[in-house]
């Protein structure tokens, strides 16, 4: 019996054209998890109609305190359905994509309930109201300069300024809760993120005038943050076979647009937001300083190549590709801006930017272990720096 057991792994491995080298999805074990997803996105589906149904027959007056406290019950009874079939699915059958999907419910239904406790607590705890503003008094001093922020805070209490962070730690609450009950590895990519957002959140409340001012180099903060956090959780599990290798999956994957766009603002913009900025934001918009027809375009969409290129190197280095797949909507619309300073047709500039972006993915991606393994060569196949930085195996192409 156990040669026969031993005989038929030996054929599904096999079978399998999986390498040791090659990323095992995060967000899918087989078909069976598309099959269960489609049933969940129903199910949620026709929850979401249900609760639209009831609030419609309690003939509450719409927006008052009963309605909205209705509207909060029917959500929060929401919120317990997805955390048992969480149990159930993720908790009990480890199946990754209904978790996402339901990761993603349950934190959103449990962010609105706790923001909407909060503001209800602002309304009928702190006193806050309309008429809170009714003694307005305009600052002195014109412009956005820190005199006057902080002449406008000094007439908001700390109850109405703490929003933000109650609204950050809204949201960092469930995902914490999904992800140390259930170690769904998109849950721990999403309390990374969380942690991050309510750091920048914490400090825009105490000092908003030094977070809009310093906001490029504070994204580039958050980005590296992200990346860093992910190559710590790689370093634990070089073989890439636990849970802590899902979640460095989608840290890089959440930090790579992230680090990418606050580079680029950085590029156009510099490392501070100076008056002439705030005076006319449209000249923050990447997407409009990318689309317009100028030296400034191409410029950016040059930088955007080289940060991809350099994603794409730390990519190889430590055995990652989400932090290239994250960069490919960016490389193309890079791609098309420098084709398209050469004067072709519009489907000529798509036809080119599709074949350059898909002619390099194909590369790289049959050249992948061949290219890390010349990367690598310095690099010691045992000791810290091989648990960031994989070795490529003797018997892999």
């Amino acid at each position: 019996m156990s040669e026969t057991l031993n005989e038929n792994a030996a054929d599904v491995a096999s079978a399998s054209s999986a390498r040791p080298s090659d990323e095992m999805l995060p967000f899918l074990n087989n078909f069976h998890d598309i099959f269960t997803t489609i049933g969940v996105v129903i199910l949620l589906g026709g929850l979401m109609i249900g609760t639209a149904q009831i609030m419609s027959g309690l003939g509450l007056e719409e927006g008052s305190l009963r309605w909205q406290m209705a509207l909060m019950g029917l959500i929060a009874g929401f919120a317990m359905i997805v955390w048992f079939l969480s149990a159930l699915l993720v908790g009990h059958q480890r199946r990754i994509l209904p978790g996402i999907v339901l990761c993603g419910a349950f934190s959103a239904a449990t962010t609105v309930i706790l923001v909407w406790a909060y503001i209800q607590f602002l309304i009928h705890g702190a006193g806050i109201g309309e008429d809170m503003f009714a003694n307005f008094v305009e600052p002195e001093s014109d412009g956005i300069t820190r005199d006057a922020i902080s002449s406008v805070l000094a007439q908001i209490p700390w109850s109405l300024r703490l929003l933000p962070v109650v609204a950050g730690l809204a949201a960092l609450i469930p995902v914490s809760m999904y992800y140390f009950s259930f170690r769904l590895p998109f849950a721990g990519g999403l309390v990374g993120v969380a942690l991050a957002v309510l750091a920048s959140l914490a400090l825009l409340t105490i000092d908003p005038y030094t977070a809009g001012v310093y906001a490029p180099a504070i994204n580039v903060a958050i980005g590296g943050a992200l990346l860093l956090a992910g190559i710590i959780f790689d370093a634990r599990d070089p073989g890439r076979s636990t849970r802590l290798s899902g979640t460095a999956f989608w840290l890089h994957f959440f930090a790579a647009p992230i680090l990418l766009m606050a580079v680029l603002n950085v590029v156009q913009i510099g490392w501070t937001f100076d008056e002439a900025d705030f005076a006319n934001p449209e000249q923050m918009n990447l997407l409009l300083a990318m689309g317009a027809d100028n030296d400034n375009a191409a410029q950016l969409a040059v930088v955007a190549l080289i940060v991809i290129a350099l994603f794409a190197l730390v990519s190889l280095l430590i055995n990652r590709r989400a932090l290239i797949v994250s960069g490919l909507l960016t490389a193309g619309i890079s791609i098309g801006v420098i084709v398209s300073g050469s004067g072709l047709g519009a489907g000529a500039v798509i036809a080119v930017t599709l074949l350059l972006l898909g002619g390099v993915v194909v590369l790289l991606g049959a050249a992948w272990n061949p290219v890390r393994r010349i990367l690598l060569a310095p690099v010691p196949d045992a000791g810290p720096m091989a648990r960031i930085f994989p070795p490529v195996s003797a018997a892999e192409g």
